[in-house]
């Protein structure tokens, strides 16, 4: 385990947030420190992680993130983790925990069970909750039809939309060590009677060599310079009429987001946002 920690003011610290799940995080601890700033640990399991975290607080906040610390128990890690994880809500009625953790029960409609490791997608994230309240409040687009999340992570905006009552989502996902993970949340999130969630480890190669594999709503959860050059691959794979749903995407950004999305004939229809961070959802 490497841990990486940084000092940030109340505007670099989403996207430092940002860049740490990015890059893989297993999780973050925040401490108040002087001034309004907040003082962050980020947690790695590879080195080359936590290097490649703190060359992106250089390279986009300016910030000069010490060299990264490896810590040999990881005991105690896990143990603080779990001592400051609370459920969180990323829609109205639909809260997202782990298993030991139990959300409250009035106006709880849907539980989703992710167990925080590796991956990206604990429901603590804007841009998580954002792509959840697009697929809610355009639920009637999702129930019967087929999802594909692009950049999965943890999984939980396909059990979002199996609980929304979609026939089949497939979740993709490039980093392999989420595999052990998406693994785990799917059998604490077996999909709902009549319903079909898979997860493929790979790229989107894997889904546009199938043409018979095409898709109704597509979910993008990923960072513009990441998620924009896809858009020339999702077109392969999606049905005339086909809803994206954008997130992950800095509100001084989403002009351009707008603009690369028309390029390949989507139109937007609808937005939304939470602090700094976007989300739009697209019609093709």
């Amino acid at each position: 385990m490497y841990t990486l920690t940084c000092d940030v003011n109340e505007q670099q610290f989403e996207i430092a947030s940002a860049i740490g799940y990015g890059c893989g995080m297993g999780g973050c601890v925040e401490e108040e420190s002087h001034g309004g700033r907040v003082g962050l640990t980020f947690y790695f399991e590879r080195e080359e992680q936590a290097v490649s975290a703190a060359a992106s607080f250089a390279e986009m906040l300016s910030i000069d993130a010490p060299a990264p610390e490896y810590i040999d128990d990881r005991q105690d890690w896990n143990a603080k983790w779990r001592e400051s994880m609370e459920p969180a809500q990323v829609a109205a009625g639909v809260w997202v925990s782990p298993s030991w953790l139990e959300p409250p029960e009035e106006g709880r409609e849907a539980w989703i069970r992710i167990e925080p490791k590796m991956a990206f997608g604990t429901g603590h994230h804007e841009t998580t909750r954002l792509a959840a309240k697009a697929l809610i409040e355009g639920g009637g687009a999702v129930a019967g039809n087929s999802v594909i999340d692009i950049g999965t992570g943890s999984g939980v905006l396909c059990f979002v939309a199996d609980y929304l009552g979609a026939s089949r989502v497939v979740g993709v996902e490039i980093d392999a060590d989420c595999r052990e993970n998406l693994a785990e949340n799917l059998t604490d999130n077996p999909p709902r009677a009549g319903g079909r969630v898979a997860f493929v480890i790979g790229t989107l190669d894997a889904i546009c060599i199938n043409n018979g594999r095409c898709f109704d709503v597509v979910i993008m959860n990923m960072l513009l310079t990441e998620s924009a050059p896809l858009l020339g691959q999702i077109i392969k794979i999606t049905q005339s009429c086909s809803i994206l749903i954008w997130s992950g995407i800095l509100a001084d950004e989403s002009g351009e987001a707008v603009k690369a999305a028309e390029r390949f004939g989507f139109k937007l229809s609808s937005t939304l946002m939470e602090n700094e961070w976007w989300c739009g959802t697209f019609i093709k």
